[in-house]
């Protein structure tokens, strides 16, 4: 008898469970402290600034 339907859809491959711990899988969000977040935000801020002087200081002497 023969197995192989003419199928519109694939079928589903059932995932298999892993018992690994939450810290060792690859699915898990990153986070950083809010130290960390705040000294990224800090040091984007001062980079947008020191350059917009920058732009302004070079505009202003054409």
């Amino acid at each position: 008898m023969n197995n192989n339907k003419i199928r519109k859809y694939a079928r589903c491959i059932k995932k298999e469970e892993n018992n690994l711990p939450a810290d060792n899988s690859d699915d898990s969000e990153f986070s950083i402290s809010g130290t960390a977040a705040l000294g990224i935000l800090g040091g984007t801020f001062l980079v947008g600034l020191v350059s917009g002087k920058l732009l302004c200081m070079l505009m202003k002497d054409r």
